[in-house]
């Protein structure tokens, strides 16, 4: 916000620089090279800034220090008045660790103002709904992620696995046909419907490691013990991705 307003003074001082001594018209093509120009500069280098957080933030969590990380993002909130959807960014990435560290109570605020391709935000607060036995609150997001990011797997399988505990066997097989159509050669998508359509149980753990961020389910020994030598499950996948969609 604070860039686009630096940018329209900028932009406003070079139209009066050059319409004074010329004409008007003369001055329209300068002020909009100086109104991208400015705010291309601010955004890039507050953007920049956040990287770096970023960067940190992921060795903190390499390390199992999601405290020390979630006061790391935290760090970008003054940032975030110069950039567009930054805020929301930030609010869905916070949100995220305190939701995977189980404060659910900090997460739940952040995760709904979240912005709308965090899908890992999203995916965790239809999570939340769905733990409060409040599935219509958990379609109504997951529709809406959905809507926003509607190539991300994870998102049309948590919708058929919540089918599923709901005793909506035809559901669950229709949120992952919808799946299939828009990404027909996703593994987990293509098994996990066949195994619906044979009758046996969803397979979640194919859709990656992030599905144990919702705690929805408990990996077994075997996948714990994968996990804990790739350093833990850590960041969601995706997370990082969202910050700069």
């Amino acid at each position: 916000m604070y860039s686009l307003i630096s940018a329209l003074f900028v932009a406003a001082a070079v139209f009066v620089a050059v319409a004074l001594p010329t004409k008007p018209s003369y001055a329209v093509l300068p002020a909009m090279f100086a109104l991208g120009g400015t705010y291309f500069l601010l955004a890039r280098r507050h953007s920049k800034a956040i990287e770096a957080l970023m960067a940190r933030m992921s060795r903190e969590m390499e390390q199992q220090r999601t405290d020390n990380a979630i006061r790391l993002l935290q760090e970008g909130y003054p940032h975030a008045r110069w950039v567009f959807l930054l805020k929301g960014q930030l609010d869905g990435q916070v949100g995220a660790l305190h939701y995977m560290k189980k404060d659910f109570d900090a997460a739940t605020p952040l995760l709904e103002k979240a912005w709308s391709k965090h899908w890992v935000a999203k995916g965790m607060l239809a999570s939340y709904w769905f733990r409060r036995h409040k599935p219509e609150q958990a379609f109504n997001v997951l529709d809406k992620a959905l809507s926003m990011n509607k190539k991300e797997p994870m998102l049309y399988g948590l919708k058929a696995w919540i089918k599923i505990k709901l005793k909506d066997r035809d559901g669950a097989r229709a949120a992952l046909a919808a799946g299939k159509d828009v990404l027909p050669k996703n593994e987990a998508i293509t098994a996990n419907l066949v195994r619906l359509q044979n009758g046996q149980e969803l397979q979640m753990w194919q859709f990656g490691d992030a599905w144990w961020n919702f705690h929805l389910e408990k990996p077994s020994q075997k996948q714990m013990m994968k996990m804990a030598g790739q350093g833990g499950v850590g960041q969601a996948k995706g997370a990082k991705k969202a910050m700069y969609r």
